[in-house]
């Protein structure tokens, strides 16, 4: 039997990506309007929603150790500091040494335990094998290409023992494993492929037992699989056919948070598409992990 989830914010996203979860008892919890060009948030525990826009779109946003915010605006990154102000810091032109003629944009992120922040890209029109993942150093002064040839990068997260990583290319339909070596990533396998009725795997997110929480992208669903097997363990159902990624929030880190995004389409049949749901899935998940950028507060 799939667990139940329930409306957590009724903001209805164009594409809601990415929550994340700190502050005090890990109740401030963040997510993305891509398409909307917004940043939004919830307390856990007050119910104090807010928000503020974005000169542009947004695929990302990560919350800083030392406050505000780091965004994968679309021709960033930018750190937002606590004041309101922006700035720059590298991105693909430093790590590739040209500015790419393609429409790019950033689509998914996510801290390593470590402390780097690992980044992709994709371009607005889906084209196969345009897009790159790239790993910012800890500090926001130092950017390289990881690889090429993505073309949705999306999900990522490490186990518990930092010697894995996991991520999601979505039109690939499949999870792949790396072996993570001195903050570096190789050894590229598939370790899941997923049935046509799935749909498509979007973001993800891991618990502290190192299974997987995948949301899945016209497919209503985001399910657990084994980190060790790949057998599908859990599913939780959502009234929204696209889900986009989940993160875990809350004093025990037990609830967890799934993003969606709207279609126009889905008005009639499915009003509550587009908003931000919690379930509670009976594990406990980890923390997010903040980045540290020199001089935010400079």
């Amino acid at each position: 039997m799939a667990l139940k989830a329930e409306v957590f914010d009724s903001r209805r996203n164009v594409l809601g990506e990415g929550p994340t979860s700190s502050g005090a008892q890990n109740n401030h919890v963040m997510w993305v309007d891509i398409y909307g060009k917004a940043v939004r948030w919830r307390n856990l525990e007050s119910g104090e929603i807010g928000e503020y826009q974005t000169p542009e779109d947004v695929g990302f946003v990560i919350p800083l150790a030392e406050g505000g915010e780091l965004l994968g605006t679309a021709h960033g990154p930018h750190v937002r500091d606590r004041a309101g102000n922006f700035r720059k810091v590298p991105g693909r032109v430093e790590a590739d040494g040209y500015l790419a003629k393609k429409n790019l944009r950033w689509n998914d992120a996510k801290v390593a335990p470590w402390g780097d922040l690992f980044l992709g890209s994709m371009t607005y029109d889906f084209e196969t094998n345009a897009g790159a993942l790239y790993q910012l150093q800890k500090g926001g002064q130092h950017i390289r290409r990881l690889f090429g040839d993505v073309t949705i990068s999306n999900g990522l997260d490490w186990t518990v023992d930092q010697q894995s990583m996991f991520y999601v290319d979505t039109p690939l339909r499949r999870v792949d494993k790396f072996d993570v070596e001195e903050r570096d990533v190789k050894n590229r396998r598939t370790f899941i492929t997923f049935p046509d009725e799935f749909g498509m795997p979007d973001g993800f997110c891991m618990d502290s037992n190192d299974n997987l929480w995948v949301a899945f992208w016209e497919g209503s669903a985001i399910r657990c699989f084994d980190g060790e097997s790949g057998k599908l363990l859990e599913q939780i159902d959502l009234p929204a056919r696209r889900i986009t990624s989940g993160a875990f929030a809350g004093p025990n880190l037990d609830q967890l948070i799934i993003t969606s995004a709207r279609d126009d389409q889905e008005v009639g049949e499915a009003p509550e598409a587009g908003m931000t749901f919690i379930a509670t899935p009976g594990v406990k998940g980890k923390v997010t992990t903040t980045f540290t950028f020199l001089g935010a507060n400079a």
